[in-house]
């Protein structure tokens, strides 16, 4: 356990618990709710950005406690840069090699935070996010294997294993040799903040049952993307900047202005990565 006062010294705090209390299995409820009429909508299960689609995500997404929680780490001028779906089936393979998020996501600040919502029971034998407390301190320790992570994922590159949720190596295997992680045992319903430069990553999922997170990436309103003129975020709190053309929450579930907007969305640079999320 890690506590938010701490956060500076170790970049990471958990686990925290949601303002709002959820029954057993309802959250994994609600993300098979949101396949079945994303398949519906799309086709294809889209985890890119699910808030802008689902009304429960979104509130997932504005939890008070999560909220505030970022409000002590970034300060009170927030964004929702971005989210995405982790999951994980039991046996499937699927991991997400050791990395940090600053060299991906090329942002002009470190003010940047996620909140790793556990869905399901999240465990080291299912795979659980596990990070290295205090690797924030570092910097970007490895540039990744493409010269521009953003020009890369437009043109669907992708240079890591096909089980890996990530699209590009940063190559920590010495640092991680060195540095022994540690795993991030949540249950539903509580949640996790880590700093962009926090090393982190997670394992294959070995046990009987799934391993699903709902991430959460908040910024502060100054932090922009160095290589794009402008972008689109959903406003959270506090100051805006023009920078950012603002994307706005569904009022029902799959709407038609909701997909139309969530089409749009999927040009901002907080969609990235591995495009089989």
């Amino acid at each position: 356990m890690y506590n938010l006062n701490k956060f500076d010294d170790n970049g990471v705090c958990w686990p925290l618990k949601l303002y709002n209390q959820y029954n057993s299995g309802e959250l994994e409820k609600e993300f098979d709710k949101f396949k079945k009429l994303s398949i519906k909508n799309f086709g294809s299960v889209k985890s890119l950005k699910p808030h802008l689609l689902s009304t429960f995500f979104d509130d997932l997404a504005n939890d008070k406690n999560i909220i505030a929680a970022v409000k002590q780490v970034i300060g009170e001028n927030i964004y929702i840069w971005s989210s995405a779906f982790f999951a994980k089936a039991q046996g499937e393979g699927k991991i997400v090699s050791y990395h940090q998020d600053n060299p991906y996501w090329q942002l002009t600040t470190d003010k940047v935070v996620t909140a790793w919502v556990a869905l399901t029971k999240s465990q080291k034998i299912s795979g659980a996010l596990e990070v290295v407390p205090g690797s924030h301190k570092l910097g970007i320790i490895k540039k990744l294997d493409v010269e521009n992570a953003r020009k890369s994922y437009l043109n669907g590159e992708k240079t890591t294993s096909e089980n890996d949720l990530l699209s590009y190596n940063q190559n920590l295997k010495d640092y991680i040799k060195k540095n022994k992680p540690l795993a991030l045992e949540m249950m539903p319903g509580e949640f996790s903040l880590h700093h962009v430069n926090t090393v982190h990553g997670s394992g294959i999922n070995k046990s009987n049952h799934p391993r699903i997170g709902f991430a959460i990436r908040y910024i502060s309103s100054e932090t922009q993307h160095f290589e794009e003129k402008s972008d689109s975020a959903l406003h959270v709190c506090g100051k805006k900047n023009p920078y950012y053309k603002d994307e706005m929450p569904p009022t029902k579930d799959f709407s038609m202005d909701s997909l139309n907007q969530y089409k749009l969305a999927m040009k901002s640079t907080g969609v990235f990565g591995n495009k089989k999320y």
